[in-house]
């Protein structure tokens, strides 16, 4: 199954290739004016270890999501998709280590995509389809890419909290992604502190609890479980020589 209709997949592509043209390698180009590409990469990726992981980009434009993982670390694998051809063209060029690889192609429609173990997209959902349900888009999206990953999937989309929205924008209910992100696992966390219009929802796939305390394994392995057991342990010490 495609990720666009025929029709759909010409308007987008259209769209990128018209602004690569005008304004090449920007942030424009994109169709973030603001320039905070590197923010919102931050958001979804900061929430994993990324030390040795190969991480897969859906939509990846120029690729520059890699500059926000060498910020945490050197030993990583990574994959670009986009249906943009000349996206994909100008990513080749800026990143050229052996651990990178980009191609042009189509994400729902590539079978042999597997044992990612971070699946990640930024901006993906943003543009209202033509006789194409974009909630089914994200669904197919979210299923597939839970469904190759080992650690987790993070994805942002526009809010529909706001005062006006575009007409060739979808913006999504939050409630409605969040219940897609629950059919797949319950450790899931929304960021709508970044920024006002936008959210992002990062999926774990490391959700295992014991029912004696149900804590996820995953949490009880973070540093902030640590600082809330040496305040417990404080707690205690205080309690006994009082």
């Amino acid at each position: 199954m495609p990720m666009f209709s025929t029709e759909n997949k010409k308007i987008i592509s259209d769209r990128y290739t018209n602004r690569y043209l005008k304004y090449g390698y920007d942030p424009k180009t994109l169709g973030w004016d603001k320039g905070k590409q590197i923010s919102r990469y931050f958001t979804l990726l900061s929430g994993f270890n990324l030390e040795g992981k190969k991480i897969l980009d859906i939509g990846c434009g120029f690729g520059d999501g890699i500059k926000v993982i060498k910020h945490f670390t050197s030993n990583f694998e990574y994959l670009g998709i986009d249906i943009v051809d000349c996206l994909i063209d100008e990513a080749k060029s800026r990143y050229t280590d052996d651990n990178i690889k980009f191609i042009s192609g189509d994400f729902l429609a590539i079978d042999d995509l597997n044992d990612y173990d971070i699946v990640i997209g930024s901006g993906i959902f943003n543009f209202k389809l033509l006789e194409q349900d974009n909630y089914d888009f994200i669904s197919n999206v979210l299923n597939k890419s839970y469904s190759i990953c080992n650690d987790g999937i993070a994805f942002d989309f526009l809010s529909n909290k706001v005062s006006y929205e575009l007409e060739n924008t979808f913006h999504s209910d939050p409630s409605v992604i969040l219940s897609k992100y629950y059919e797949l696992t319950n450790n899931i966390e929304l960021i709508n502190s970044v920024m006002p219009f936008e959210f992002s929802v990062i999926a774990s796939k490391k959700d295992k609890f014991e029912r004696e305390d149900t804590l996820f394994e995953s949490y009880k392995q973070s540093k902030e479980f640590q600082i809330c057991l040496d305040i417990e342990k404080e707690s205690r010490i205080k309690n006994q020589e009082g």
